[in-house]
């Protein structure tokens, strides 16, 4: 929102978009058969008035209004000569129009009869207070001035009520807003604890030139160990100011996208300016930066325990794997030289009374006796399954699965409503109970572990096993592993979640309770949903039937080539449309059309409509400068092409060093 300096008032609309809604239509040739086109009764209002150039400037009226539901002040001269010679070709034929100025009273009085004739009424001030209150309403859902203006229209075409000026809906919009804010600050002031007004000052009180609200707002460059125990600090800092807006924020009765914009407000200003603004004002927007910070704090913990732990799985498949492949290759290279040592059983030259010594010795000529002990310990052996080497590598990063997973799992809530899912939450609760106490997981009995996390197939390998036979001991790493890839693997289906995050919510949370159901249906005010549900289903059957009835007609006469139907099968089988094969048809249209750069029609579309300015930095706090057209363009098409911005830049230094393309983790996105 922006406030114009020439009227002070807020500004809601660009030029083209006050244009748009505002401006007078312009019509194409179908358009302009659809909405100047007159029933009988529009060009019976149209000819009571005195004189050609009124009739003719009511007909206009009465066509602009049915495409934008609005009057429009304009002249003769002002309206689109195509829209005067269609009506006077097809309304006043043989007619001549002399210039002639239309009268205020002409230009004025028809409107209501107009408006009457269309099913809407002329807006006064009585409907002040009721649109008033659909804005409030609004306000609370979104408090961006353009989604306000929009819901006003849609509820003044629905209520055929025509459209007030602009600058009525500007002053309108303008109170609602500042209305809501102060309706905000005095609830918020009148239920926040000194104890909590303490520590929302304490954010924006500088310490070494960086208050620790600005250290708040800093992203972890990666999800490495030092970034995610930054991540953790950061949400255990704003746990405090989090519990208080759960209890506050719901008592507001505003949106979760309400949350989100005026969290965003206190990413946006400066601390400086926060500290400016009024207490109330200030506490609102840093109490929702605090719930949703912490919201994404809480994902970002998330996705870097996803990240560790499908990274931990992919190395140790790629160690076993290869673990494998050189016991395979070990027992593949064996092989020849193990089948000349077993033919020296059957060799005629070596006799019953041939000594041992002689023996042993062409054997070792044939394979080294070192060799030959470990080839022979390496058949003897139980071949490794591939499910112990993937164990085996476990092992191997269990360092790896305590420095990076452990404290990320630790520092999570989860949370489930299946029964699978709670199993396994219980398993990680067992482990940050023993953790907490600085203990070991392998010293704990095993009647503590919850059931159901150790399959019968998986047991050999989480569990030790003594003489006898019987679980002796649990190998902790390998449990622990185990522990966090089912959470990964749960948490990506859905069938566990967190409350405290936003993008890994359960379904229910953006669903409205079934206590508030009939309010929010009442103030969705559907047509359809205030009718019985049997009547609905009645009008879409008689409506299917009616498509069908057409596909049936349309296929029994032939229109519909690309579909065939067997009676015998009773079957419908769609076929690809065969391609026309007339060269000349299919090249006519591009032969015409004169070869362009992909850089040039970049440019032509930029020039047109701005595209490029829709485009900011992934992360803009590490954006060292703004970037040119060209390095957009060519960023933009190295990903297209799936090039990448790296390989795209190689050839195009070694022509120009006009543009480099950043990396993909700080190139541009639209807004």
């Amino acid at each position: 929102m922006r406030g114009n300096q020439s009227s002070k008032r807020l500004t809601i609309l660009s030029e083209s978009e006050k244009i748009a809604l505002y401006g007078l239509p312009d019509f194409d040739d179908f358009q302009r058969i659809e909405f100047l086109a007159m029933t009988d009764a529009q060009r019976a209002l149209a000819f009571t008035r005195k004189g050609l150039a009124a009739q003719l400037y009511c007909l206009l009226q009465i066509g602009y209004f049915k495409a934008k539901h609005a009057f429009f002040r304009f002249t003769l001269d002002d309206a689109p000569a195509q829209d005067i010679a269609f009506l006077m070709q097809r309304y006043f034929p043989g007619q001549v129009l002399a210039p002639q100025k239309v009268s205020d009273n002409e230009r004025y009085l028809p409107r209501k009869e107009i408006a009457v004739l269309l099913g809407f009424r002329l807006w006064t001030d009585e409907d002040l207070p009721g649109l008033l209150n659909k804005a409030t309403l609004l306000a609370r859902t979104d408090v961006s001035a353009t989604f306000l203006l929009a819901e006003l229209m849609v509820f003044l075409v629905s209520q055929r009520i025509v459209r007030p000026g602009y600058t009525t809906l500007q002053d309108l919009i303008a109170n609602t807003l500042t209305a809501e804010r102060e309706r905000l600050e005095r609830l918020v002031e009148s239920t926040l604890t000194d104890k909590t007004r303490t520590a929302l000052q304490e954010l924006l009180i500088r310490d070494n030139t960086l208050s620790e609200l600005a250290a708040l707002k800093q992203d972890a460059k990666s999800f490495r160990y030092l970034q995610m125990g930054m991540e953790r600090q950061k949400r255990l800092t704003l746990a405090p100011l989090y519990s208080m807006a759960k209890t506050l924020l719901p008592s507001l009765g505003i949106s979760q996208l309400n949350i989100a914009y005026y969290a965003s407000l206190a990413n946006f200003y400066t601390i400086y300016d926060l500290r400016r603004f009024k207490p109330g004002q200030t506490n609102l927007y840093l109490l929702c930066y605090a719930w949703q910070r912490y919201r994404q704090l809480t994902d970002n913990i998330v996705e870097a325990f996803g990240y560790h732990t499908r990274h931990l799985e992919d190395d140790t498949k790629v160690v076993a794997n290869q673990q494998a492949v050189k016991i395979h290759n070990e027992r593949q290279q064996a092989t020849p030289r193990v089948g000349e040592l077993l033919l020296l059983y059957v060799d005629d030259s070596l006799t019953d009374v041939t000594p041992f010594g002689t023996v042993r010795g062409k054997a070792f000529r044939i394979m080294p006796e070192e060799k030959l002990r470990s080839t022979g310990k390496l058949l003897t052996e139980t071949p490794v399954s591939q499910m112990d080497l993937r164990w085996q590598a476990v092992d191997k990063h269990s360092r790896l699965c305590t420095k990076n997973l452990r404290p990320l799992a630790m520092a999570l809530e989860f949370a489930s409503s299946s029964a699978s899912g709670k199993a396994w939450l219980a398993a990680l609760q067992w482990m940050k109970e023993v953790f907490a106490d600085q203990q070991s997981l392998a010293k704990q009995p095993l009647t503590k572990i919850p059931p159901r996390t150790i399959p019968n197939r998986l047991r050999n390998f989480l569990l030790s096993f003594d003489e006898e036979g019987k679980p002796a001991v649990l190998r902790a790493d390998r449990y622990e592993f185990w522990v966090y890839r089912q959470l990964r693997k749960r948490l990506d289906a859905g069938d566990i979640y967190l409350d405290d995050s936003v993008q890994h919510r359960r379904f229910a949370d953006d669903m409205v309770s079934m206590e508030a159901k009939a309010d929010a249906l009442k103030a969705l005010n559907i047509p359809w949903l205030r009718e019985p549900a049997d009547q609905t289903l009645d009008a879409l059957f008689v409506e299917l039937d009616k498509q069908w009835r057409a596909l049936d007609s349309e296929l029994r006469s032939g229109k519909l080539k690309h579909l065939e139907f067997d009676p015998v099968k009773q079957t419908l089988t769609w076929h690809r449309p065969k391609a026309d094969k007339d060269k000349q048809l299919q090249q006519g249209l591009y032969g015409k059309l004169q070869g362009r750069d992909v850089a040039d029609v970049f440019r032509f579309v930029n020039e047109r409509c701005d595209f490029l300015s829709a485009m900011t930095p992934l992360q803009p706090r590490y954006a060292k400068k703004v970037a040119d057209a060209d390095s957009l363009m060519a960023v933009i098409i190295a990903q297209a092409m799936n090039h990448g911005n790296f390989k795209m830049r190689r050839p195009a230094t070694s022509h120009t060093t006009s543009w480099r393309p950043r990396t993909s983790s700080t190139c541009d996105r639209p807004r």
